[in-house]
């Protein structure tokens, strides 16, 4: 999974505050998206927030993000299962634990506002399944999958450009992710 890193420079004389110049992400092992706030360089002390807390539900409040978060929180934990179906040859299965993702893309991609790079991620997958025309995910894909899904929700907001790699990853593994008619338009401007 990946963690978000925001690191604040030290000052270069005491009492003087700096804007932020470094700002990356770093890969974790499996343990939930944290985002770490320090005073720069990768062996300074970090406070560590996990995400859930950085965008905590709060009564009342209705917040995209946390809708989000909780939407694909669902989602890892349902693609995660279609991985060990898949893995135990149960096919049935694992493909109704994958309809049981594609009943969220709905409600993520009506949260798209969230950003450029939130809403490609999400309107890859589906149009990645409408290609699919209900024939199954391979394991490579359903991993693929599985995974950049859990990279949005460590990231929500990833930046477009970053999202396109993920798109690339999702057509590496054999996914269409353009929207059929595209090809259909461009089969008639190759005819003329």
């Amino acid at each position: 999974m990946t963690d978000t890193v925001v690191a604040f420079p030290k000052p270069s004389s005491p009492g003087v505050d700096q804007p932020v110049r470094e700002t990356g992400v770093a890969m974790g092992g499996t343990q939930p998206g944290r985002v770490f706030f320090g005073t720069g360089g990768a062996s300074a002390p970090c406070a560590v927030i996990e995400i859930d807390k950085l965008y905590s539900t709060t009564e009342g409040v209705g917040s995209d993000v946390v809708a989000a978060l909780s939407l694909l929180a669902d989602s890892i934990e349902v693609l995660g299962e279609a991985r060990i179906a898949d893995q135990k040859k149960d096919v049935v299965t694992a493909d109704r634990y994958v309809q049981r993702f594609q009943a969220n893309l709905p409600g993520l991609f009506a949260l798209r506002k969230i950003g450029d790079g939130y809403g490609v991620i999400v309107n890859s997958l589906h149009f990645a399944f409408i290609s699919q025309r209900g024939k199954p995910l391979s394991f490579e894909q359903l991993t693929t999958v599985w995974r950049v899904v859990r990279e949005l929700r460590n990231a929500p907001f990833v930046l477009f450009e970053r999202a396109l790699d993920y798109v690339e990853e999702l057509e590496k593994c054999g996914l269409k992710v353009d929207p059929p008619i595209i090809s259909e338009l461009l089969k008639g401007t190759e005819d003329e």
